[in-house]
């Protein structure tokens, strides 16, 4: 069975499931990370089909999953989609969401 290298870039890693069968993706956490992915080996003919049956998930259409033949092809794509966010970043303390204003916490500088 030919494999394919999925990069994942869900800090945690996330758990693909279709007919009975799981298969847990690597993450950002992981020891093996390119522009943001974690990479894992997975069976080709579970990840495609997995993608038919979720095709309208935004892993997918957000670029959060992908799947290269080989690893290599993997790699240059995850550092072409290092910019991709995918709404787990960290808050900037200092710049915080629309709406919100950066407040006075232990650690942050005084205004001068």
């Amino acid at each position: 069975m030919p494999n394919v290298t999925v990069g994942c870039k869900i800090v945690n890693g996330v758990i693909l499931a279709h007919q009975g069968k799981r298969v847990t993706l690597k993450g950002a956490n992981s020891s093996r990370v390119i522009g943001g992915y974690g990479m894992t080996e997975v069976d080709k003919d579970f990840f495609e089909a997995w993608c038919k049956a979720n095709a309208d998930s935004a892993l997918l259409s957000g670029n959060i999953i992908f799947a290269q033949e080989r690893a290599s092809m993997a790699d240059g794509k995850a550092k072409e989609q290092a910019g991709i966010k995918t709404g787990f970043e960290p808050i900037d303390p200092e710049k915080p969401v629309p709406g919100v204003s950066a407040e006075a916490y232990e650690g942050k500088p005084e205004a001068a």
